[in-house]
């Protein structure tokens, strides 16, 4: 049976299916992960300052650097809160929206703070005609946009504002975890010459390590998933050699020589591999759809190129026994 070509493909063929269907798993889950964290990047800095600067201040400050360019800032009040107050600079990774619109540069520059809130907060809001508000403090803030995914995460129950110029005169800096992403790689040293920096460290993990580790157990079921891909090859590799026992040894009495035996079996299993792989790629790319493809070429095209080297080995093995 492993040695019917129509079989193997078909075989290989669910497997890449499956493979694409890890990496859809993968990509809705770190989807999840970012969304939890308020859509911030594992590259994103929290910031103590030597002076007690005003929200305008450190605001203008990176809005004249040209050392910056596409940021965004988070203000989050020290202590239990659902709310965040946001800056952004350039292009910077905005939320998913349910409905209406996340935060332009004019917001930034407004005498009206303005907001967008989580999905699960859309029906507590006042929405007296045509314009929904938010009841924050006894005041009433116009609510510009609701956020959110089919996929359930903390940012369902956050609260953005972007606000006012008055309002961020009065936000300091002592009374807020302030964090500082960019849409690039943002160095340390840079946010060191913009602001006057006490301490600075990544907001997720300071290890690379810890970080990459982090990851790895936010997502152990598909890497076990990956790795049985990987023992099925395996498996499959062996059982044809198994099955073949027969076909070699019959081959080799009839004049056929190993090396030509070897070169033939390899590249009659590389071929319907390969063809089994395109396939389950193909139905499973327009099944799934992935944001990005390039994990998953990869790991197919190391699961093939490893695969066919594996059973070139155990053919190899298989034919000198029989020698």
């Amino acid at each position: 049976m492993f040695r019917n070509k129509t079989f193997l493909t078909i075989l290989n063929a669910c497997l890449a299916f499956f493979a694409v269907f890890i990496f859809f798993q993968v990509q809705q889950r770190d989807i999840v992960i970012r969304l939890n964290d308020h859509n911030l990047s594992r590259d994103t800095y929290q910031v103590e300052l030597k002076q007690n600067l005003t929200a305008a201040q450190i605001n203008q400050k990176l809005k004249d650097s040209d050392q910056v360019d596409d940021i965004q800032v988070h203000y989050r009040p020290k202590g239990p809160s659902k709310l965040t107050y946001f800056y952004g600079k350039g292009s910077y990774a905005t939320t998913p929206m349910i409905s209406g619109s996340f935060f332009s540069k004019n917001d930034f520059v407004s005498d009206l703070s303005v907001a967008v809130v989580g999905q699960n907060l859309k029906s507590k809001l006042y929405t007296p005609k045509d314009q929904a508000y938010l009841r924050l403090n006894d005041k009433y803030v116009p609510v510009i946009g609701v956020m959110g995914e089919k996929l359930d995460s903390n940012l369902d129950d956050q609260i953005f504002i972007a606000p006012s110029k008055e309002k961020m005169k009065q936000m300091r800096a002592d009374q807020y975890n302030i964090l500082i992403d960019g849409s690039k790689e943002l160095k340390e040293s840079t946010v060191k010459s913009i602001l006057p920096v006490k301490k600075i460290h990544k907001s997720h993990l300071q290890q690379f390590v810890m970080t990459n580790w982090e990851w790895m157990t936010a997502h152990w079921l598909e890497l076990v998933g990956l790795l049985a891909i990987i023992a099925a090859l395996v498996v499959e590799i062996f059982l044809w050699r198994y099955t073949s026992q027969r076909f070699y040894a019959h081959a080799i009495k009839s004049g056929v020589r190993s090396d030509q035996l070897e070169l033939n079996e390899w590249a009659s299993y590389s071929l319907f591999n390969g063809l089994g792989f395109l396939a389950g790629a193909f139905i499973g790319g327009l099944t799934f759809s992935l944001q990005s493809y390039g994990p998953l070429v990869s790991y197919l095209a190391v699961s093939f190129i490893l695969s066919s080297l594996l059973f070139k080995f155990a053919v190899k093995r298989g034919i000198k026994k029989i020698k």
